[in-house]
């Protein structure tokens, strides 16, 4: 048997060559620490897509499709940045997907939004 040093808490213990932690209550305390931390980015990250999503469902009311000054959208708070996906349609343009909604930039400042039929 090996003499091993645990990943959580330093203490050396003897047991299998790919054991990496001493105890149980080591094991566990490890991955809720590295749950933790994933879970807190991915709150931030999710907190500017829902954001963004309710921005783009508040400017276009009930229609399918609209068309919009990019300075309005940026006054509201919206992170272009985030987004869940991208789309580049037949004609070579790029839509940036958020959920079920999709905006594409115009060369003149302008911005389509549109959302996907269910």
């Amino acid at each position: 048997m090996n003499r091993l040093k645990c990943q959580q808490c330093g203490t050396e213990y003897k047991g299998r060559s790919d054991k990496r932690f001493c105890s149980v209550a080591c094991k566990n305390g490890w991955h809720a620490e590295h749950r933790r931390a994933t879970r807190d980015a991915v709150a931030e990250i999710d907190g500017y897509l829902h954001r963004n999503r309710e921005i783009l469902a508040t400017l276009m009311g009930g229609t399918s499709k609209v068309e919009l000054d990019r300075l309005v959208l940026t006054r509201t708070g919206f992170k272009y940045e985030y987004h869940t996906g991208t789309y580049l349609n037949k004609e070579g343009k790029i839509y940036r997907i958020v959920y079920d909604y999709a905006w594409m930039d115009f060369s003149d400042q302008k911005i389509l939004i549109v959302r996907k039929k269910n």
